[in-house]
């Protein structure tokens, strides 16, 4: 005889128990930003690296975390790499435009654990340095549930001469689309390499000022993640929904 309740609860359950397992290392990875100096170390060379001194998080939970498969996956040595790959749509760039994230992975006790993370120039230079590790330290004061979150972070002190200059932004990330239809603001498209869907887009949006050199407000939609930095207003506001339902 077939009972389709229980085996409902003892599905439940087994998803229960998986994201727990998952949200237990989040979590861990969230009170070691408490403690951001003595846990993480920021390189920036060419880009933003950051060296996480004690693995957390495994492989497949950055894929989940991403609600994307990466562009590209190989083994070098003893670490797997795994790199997402923002390309721009309906540009031949040969990469110069590109918008690459590189995570890499030591292998401990059999399993493949985060150790470091590195974000390509494009996007440090647009984002800055500064704002980009605001964002990581501020992630420790933000809500207990990641579930659905929004974290808010104060950048009113934040040195907005680092910002590129209207002028510069071509350069960063190439010419805009053209159906740009609001005066002032730059659009850039992006799609996941090796990935298809709706889901797997990138946009940056940029504000500028009446002389279009001076970046009011960048909105950036990437995968589960949206980031809106409000230079005028001083805060930034990055929501996170990571465990939403897939669509079967």
């Amino acid at each position: 005889m077939c009972y389709p309740h229980k085996t409902l609860l003892v599905f439940l359950s087994a998803a229960l128990i998986l994201n727990g397992c998952i949200l237990e290392r989040i979590f861990r990875v969230k009170n070691q930003l408490c403690d951001f100096e003595k846990n993480f170390q920021i390189e920036i060379s060419q880009g933003f690296r950051v060296l996480l001194r004690d693995p957390v998080l495994l492989d497949e939970d950055i894929t989940r975390l991403a609600g994307a498969e990466p562009s590209e996956q190989k083994l070098v040595g003893d670490e797997l790499v795994m790199t997402y790959i923002a390309e721009r749509k309906g540009l031949q760039s040969n990469g110069q435009y590109d918008l690459p994230i590189e995570l890499r992975f030591v292998r401990l006790a059999g399993e493949y654990r985060l150790k470091e993370g590195y974000l390509g120039k494009n996007l440090a230079d647009m984002l800055t340095d500064e704002l980009l590790t605001q964002i990581m330290q501020s992630v420790c004061k933000s809500q207990k549930s990641l579930v659905k979150q929004q974290i808010t972070i104060d950048i009113r002190t934040l040195d907005r001469t680092l910002l590129p200059a209207g002028s510069e932004i071509t350069g960063i990330l190439g010419p805009p689309n053209s159906n740009s239809d609001i005066e002032h603001r730059q659009v850039y498209d992006y799609q996941l390499k090796n990935n298809d869907g709706l889901d797997k887009e990138t946009t940056i949006e940029i504000y500028l000022d009446d002389t279009d050199q001076r970046i009011l407000r960048i909105k950036m939609k990437h995968l589960r993640y949206n980031l809106d930095a409000d230079f005028e207003k001083g805060e930034a506001v990055l929501n996170v929904d990571i465990f939403i339902d897939e669509e079967t």
